[in-house]
């Protein structure tokens, strides 16, 4: 019977036991197409919404919206369901064990992606609204590059910690090289947070930098109108 419950599911490595593992009950076109429609149409709604807006910060908002909401959607439900949604037939576990081809440390409760996963949902989430709506309240604007920098910064050291992890265990985890669950479930679609919070990293800290030196040239140009009033 041990046999049995060790290899009925489809993750690697073998001797995974999931005992409690039920197939999805909807098809992958099915999965993928809800979520990618969602996405799909949240970009088009915030593009509206965002009207009259530099395109720069049009793109930041959809970024940052959609980064939100898919941290504390999806990575909250992985926060609170990991020790069962491999049992579970929602559609946020059926997305959850599609997910686990790529990387089967998502369909239990993996120590290390459940402690990443609870800190990326319950606070990078919300933090990326709060930097999304920094860029479009005008209330907020002085916060909208300390906002971005910072949450690129947990994003970045998130993915980073997600990949060398992986890489340090010997790819375990799923079939290296497979087209679908290697290069786009693992790879593609967790890359994409490495390449533009680190892009995002860059822009904030220019612009902080323009500000501080804008500053202290203030600064020091106030201080050398009271130094030659004194003189007179």
């Amino acid at each position: 019977m041990e046999g049995v419950n060790v290899t009925k599911h489809p993750y690697l490595p073998r001797d995974l036991k999931l005992p409690h593992y039920k197939p999805n009950i909807n098809s992958l076109g099915h999965i993928l197409g809800v979520f990618f429609g969602f996405v799909a149409v949240l970009q088009v709604v915030l593009w509206i919404i965002t009207r009259g807006k530099s395109i720069g910060v049009r793109v930041k908002i959809c970024w940052f919206v959609t980064s939100g909401l898919i941290h504390l959607i999806l990575e909250g439900y992985y926060s609170l369901y990991n020790s069962t949604l491999a049992g579970e037939d929602t559609y946020l576990a059926q997305m959850w064990k599609e997910y686990g081809n790529g990387d089967s440390r998502y369909v239990h409760d993996d120590t290390c992606m459940v402690a990443m996963e609870s800190i990326t949902a319950w606070v990078d989430g919300p933090l990326c609204l709060l930097t999304a709506a920094s860029f479009y309240f005008p209330a907020m604007y002085g916060f909208r590059h300390v906002f971005q920098l910072a949450v690129s910064i947990c994003q970045l050291y998130g993915d980073t910690l997600y990949f060398s992890t992986e890489w340090l265990e010997g790819f375990k985890h799923s079939e290296m090289w497979h087209p679908l669950h290697f290069w786009f479930y693992f790879f593609f679609l967790n890359i994409i947070w490495i390449i533009v919070p680190s892009i995002n990293i860059l822009d904030a800290a220019r612009n902080l930098w323009r500000a501080q030196y804008k500053a202290d040239d203030g600064l020091e140009v106030k201080s050398r109108k009271i130094v030659s009033k004194k003189r007179r």
